[in-house]
């Protein structure tokens, strides 16, 4: 009979108490007497079955957010950014909003591709000043829209620039120093 090594007996419990097969199955699998894996999980405390409640809700909350997205994609942009920032606020108010920065990440590269106007991309940087830390957002700021930037000369941001500087890290300095060049 082979020797198991840390992993191979960390993923024999894993099938035991996630997957719930018996210790007899998780025997042959790993091929080592049935003996041996009965006294490594009386040692260890094993429970089968003890995570299957735990897998089926990881599921059924997996399939609850990808129906809910789909759902979302169907509303207008200004819809969407107004749903994300109620989101983000009561994450935010229960202290969850950390594990949302790479679904965030992903619904602004969604949203920018919808972007197809001058209005969409106002959306996209009043939803990035919306997202921003409060740490780093200025005590005052101004608003400008897109189109008075044009009027102005200055140079348009596109969808694809916002999303590069938000994955860089850098999206508030960028669109600040670009959006209100006098504050800078």
């Amino acid at each position: 009979m082979a020797r198991l090594t840390a992993e191979q007996w960390e993923q024999a419990r894993a099938d035991y108490e996630v997957r719930g097969i018996s210790l007899g199955d998780v025997a042959r699998t790993y091929g080592v007497a049935t003996s041996s894996v009965s006294r490594r999980a009386r040692a260890e405390g094993w429970t089968q079955g003890r995570l299957q409640d735990l897998a089926a809700r990881k599921v059924a909350a997996v399939k609850e957010m990808a129906e809910v997205e789909t759902q979302t994609q169907d509303l207008p942009v200004r819809f969407q950014h107004t749903l994300q920032s109620v989101v983000q606020e009561r994450l935010q108010a229960e202290r969850l909003l950390a594990s949302l920065d790479v679904a965030l990440a992903a619904k602004a590269i969604t949203l920018a591709h919808q972007a197809t106007s001058a209005a969409d991309i106002e959306t996209l940087s009043r939803a990035r000043r919306n997202l921003a830390p409060a740490q780093q957002a200025p005590a005052q700021q101004t608003t400008v829209t897109v189109n008075q930037q044009a009027q102005a000369g200055a140079a348009l941001m596109t969808p694809r620039d916002v999303l590069e500087d938000i994955r860089k890290g850098a999206a508030l300095r960028a669109w600040d120093e670009h959006a209100n060049p006098a504050d800078s």
